[in-house]
């Protein structure tokens, strides 16, 4: 990954907001404050939302490619389906109908679901082109066990492409988390993020308040595809990076 420049930049960039926004958090007080208080937040959300679409993303996928061809193909064609829809619009939708009372646990079910779809297409295109492989067609023929290939050739060549497939659940939560705070059906009142902050410092016509968030979010959300691009042009099986 080290020869990817923008996932090299892109972890520098994530590993100085993270040190930004504690810092904030301490100090506090300002708009630069107000602004690494609101990333805590978002930040936060995303994580625990990106992991949960992650998990749901990578079963869906291996219990897929399981199961069998048919049984593939008709679990992966609502995820392919999905994907290409605006999912992040569901996430809005699903705050204006759980209302102002709405909590953190049923918003990060929904964006969990809302970043799923993409991780279970992208996972299950690893895993079949790991098992077109040639050394597990040879480990086959020369009648290695099942189990012993799946503990010596499958598992352990299929960690770095799943954890990059998994990668693409956080920018998504992320945003998804956002545009939802933008419009004011995000996170729950009392709960600022980024896309709380820019949405308010929006409605109020100021600039300054607004600039912070907004260029945070971005920068957080470049580095997220920028580690991502890098992942799996270092780790994809699809892609032949890796050799």
């Amino acid at each position: 990954m080290t020869a990817h420049r923008p996932a090299v930049a892109g972890l520098t960039l994530l590993a100085a907001l993270m040190l930004a926004v504690a810092a904030g958090l301490v100090a506090g007080g300002g708009p630069v404050g107000a602004a690494l208080a609101a990333g805590h937040q978002s930040l936060t959300f995303a994580l625990l939302a990106g992991l949960g679409g992650a998990a749901l993303g990578l079963l869906w996928a291996v219990i897929a490619v399981a199961l069998g061809e048919r049984a593939e193909r008709a679990m992966m064609a609502p995820a392919a389906a999905l994907t290409g829809l605006p999912l992040a619009l569901a996430l809005p939708l699903a705050g204006g109908l759980l209302g102002p009372t709405r909590g953190l646990a049923p918003m990060a079910v929904v964006t969990a679901l809302i970043a799923a779809p993409a991780v279970a297409v992208i996972a299950r295109d690893e895993l079949r082109a790991l098992l077109r492989r040639e050394f597990l067609s040879a480990a086959q023929a020369a009648g290695i066990a099942n189990g012993r290939r799946l503990r010596r050739h499958i598992l352990p060549n299929a960690v770095l492409p799943l954890a990059a497939a998994a990668w693409t659940a956080l920018p998504r939560a992320l945003m998804a988390e956002s545009l939802a705070s933008l419009l004011g059906l995000g996170l729950p009142e009392g709960v600022s993020g980024w896309g709380t902050a820019v949405g308010a410092a929006a409605r109020a016509g100021d600039t300054v308040a607004l600039a912070g968030p907004a260029l945070l979010l971005a920068l957080t959300l470049w580095a997220l595809h920028g580690v991502g691009d890098g992942m799996r042009l270092a780790f994809s099986t699809v892609s032949g990076g890796r050799r």
